[in-house]
């Protein structure tokens, strides 16, 4: 597909979708992805349509285009966070959340979001994942020749009281939902059940 749509086309769409931005997560910058298609083969543009070749996208921007997905085209910008309550106990301003801009179509937010939804029902099991409204999909990503590809799993939950989006990346950790979804859930699992 991505040999009939093009370089143009794919690069376009990788920038539009933030994949390539540098986020500042409370001040922070992230490191910029980059997806660098001149003069590669039709063969070598194929690899870079699925992630492979020389494509490079920083965890935080693969998060931020999930919550995108996940919030119907527009994503929380990312913070962090220190604490959950103030010295009086109270609820710290977790609140106060900003927007990007759109990063996908609203209707193609929402077929991925099924799609993913599906991943999990029938790829990998809702029992991983307890108490869960989860879509995720899992990847694996070419290192080098004699090397343990890294393993990553992302996606949202689906949960007005925990709308997270998430990227567990294991480096060299082989194949992707065995090893990074074991981790997600894992982590997950402490946010929505407290163990």
């Amino acid at each position: 597909m991505a040999e009939e749509l093009g370089a143009d086309t794919l690069a376009a769409y990788a920038e539009k979708a933030g994949l390539t931005d540098s986020y500042s997560v409370s001040g922070l910058p992230t490191a910029k992805g980059s997806f660098s298609f001149d003069g590669i083969t039709d063969g070598e543009l194929g690899w870079a349509g699925v992630g492979q070749f020389h494509d490079t996208v920083n965890p935080c921007a693969l998060m931020v285009y999930m919550g995108a997905i996940g919030n119907g085209g527009k994503a929380a910008v990312p913070k962090l966070i220190l604490k959950t309550r103030d010295s009086l106990g109270l609820p710290s301003s977790l609140n106060l959340t900003h927007h990007t801009g759109r990063l996908i179509n609203a209707d193609t937010a929402e077929v991925l979001t099924e799609l993913m939804a599906n991943n999990v029902t029938e790829s990998y099991g809702t029992k991983r994942f307890p108490n869960m409204d989860i879509c995720a999909k899992s990847g694996t990503a070419e290192v080098g020749e004699g090397k343990t590809p890294h393993a990553w799993f992302t996606g949202f939950l689906r949960d007005e009281d925990t709308p997270y989006a998430f990227v567990a990346l294991v480096e060299n950790g082989g194949g992707g939902a065995s090893v990074a979804g074991t981790v997600a859930g894992r982590v997950l699992s402490v946010i929505v059940n407290g163990y």
